[in-house]
This record gives structure tokens, sequence and C-alpha cells, in this order.
């Protein structure tokens, strides 16, 4: 038997998982393929509320990111961070940060 979320194994006569509370199963799944995914900056700023505005937007259009540079912003609020999408969703990812662009704090990245 075997727990099918931490995926430890358990003599007979075992029914539940101690430590994750599920049920057991008798056969694990195999896990999935892991697709490799190109990211690709497409915002840059230093402005600590405009990260959290990007951040916003991102989620709200269920765009998946990452941000590269975010260690000193946020422990000490400086230095530039780039936001990187996959880079199939790039070009829109621009078209909907375009607006949030000004020449002090904040750049679309080509």
């Amino acid at each position: 038997m075997y727990c099918p979320k931490c995926k430890a194994e358990f003599t007979p006569g075992i029914s539940r998982c101690p430590e994750c509370q599920v049920a057991l199963v008798d056969k694990l799944l195999p896990d999935p393929e892991l697709e490799f995914v190109e990211f690709v900056s497409v915002f840059k700023t230093s402005n600590p509320a405009l990260i959290q505005i990007i951040k916003s937007v991102l989620e709200d259009a269920g765009i998946i990111y990452a941000i590269k540079g975010q260690g000193l912003q946020s422990i000490m609020a400086i230095g530039v961070v780039q936001f990187q999408v996959p880079q199939e969703m790039a070009d829109t990812t621009r078209e909907l940060l375009q607006d949030l662009v000004n020449e002090e704090e904040a750049e679309i990245i080509l």
C-alpha cells in the first residue's frame, strides 16, 4: 500500500497515511512528464509598488510568471527586477503591461 501524496510505502493492514491523513492506494500512478518551458523577460522595474501591481495583473490574467532579481527587492527594496513569462505569452503580456510603463521606473523589454 502506498500514500498517493507523500509516496511512502506501508505494510498490509494500514489503510491511511499517518502523516498525510489520506487513504492508501495499491499502486502509485507514474509522475507526469515535465515539459520544458522557455521563459523570456518582458518587463523591468525598480518600483516596489509597481511590482505588486504587475503581479496582480498577471495573476488576474492567468499568466504564469517568474521574477528575476527579486531577492534584493524583497529585502531592501532596491535593485531592478525583471518579469519573465513563457515565450508564447510574451507579446500578450507586453500589451497587457504597456500602460504601466514610465520612463523613470519601468520599461517593456523587447
